[in-house]
């Protein structure tokens, strides 16, 4: 795959909101800004392609670690290759209907799989394997923050990006298609 200049820039755009929306990260926050990073991962997707979505999705997990210096990555940090799976899940589920003529009526219901496609992947994966395999030296508390964070508030923070995407998308479509 090819990406021209334009992609690749807004590709870098992209990264670098990812990061300001990170740096505002509190810990009662994690749904508002994982559905403002879902919410950037799906524009970018559907805007960009696929390419692009992937290399935001690998992206934005290292620079939220690097920003936060999560505990829990830090004491499990196999922890990481499988938030960016479970981004990338979500990035397919955008790229199948992108470039369908019906995209706009099906985005929402690709969205929404593609949410819980997310959630799933990082539930089984996460929760279900890597903590009970890997984090058995966590704190009874932090274990139980961690089961949380990569099961449910995931589920939240990707149907909060979906909804935001779909009354967001069509207005950047329009936009798109008056540039051009």
């Amino acid at each position: 795959m090819k990406m021209r200049t334009r992609t690749i820039t807004v590709t870098a755009i992209m990264v670098a909101l990812c990061v300001v929306v990170q740096l505002f990260k509190n810990p009662g926050t994690i749904p508002i800004t994982g559905g403002l990073i879902n919410l950037i991962i799906i524009i970018d997707t559907l805007y960009c392609g696929l390419l692009s979505g992937i290399i935001i999705s690998a992206v934005a997990p290292i620079t939220s670690f690097i920003i936060t210096q999560s505990p829990i990555i830090a004491a499990v940090p196999m922890i990481l290759p499988f938030i960016m799976v479970g981004n990338i899940v979500m990035v397919l589920f955008v790229w199948a209907v992108r470039c369908k003529k019906l995209e706009l009526n099906l985005l929402p219901l690709s969205l929404v799989a593609g949410s819980f496609a997310k959630w799933g992947v990082m539930t089984l994966s996460i929760v279900k394997w890597i903590l009970p395999t890997f984090g058995l030296n966590l704190a009874p508390k932090m274990y139980k923050m961690a089961a949380a964070t990569y099961s449910l508030t995931q589920l939240y923070a990707a149907l909060a990006g979906t909804a935001l995407a779909c009354v967001i998308w069509p207005i950047v479509r329009l936009g798109i298609k008056r540039n051009r």
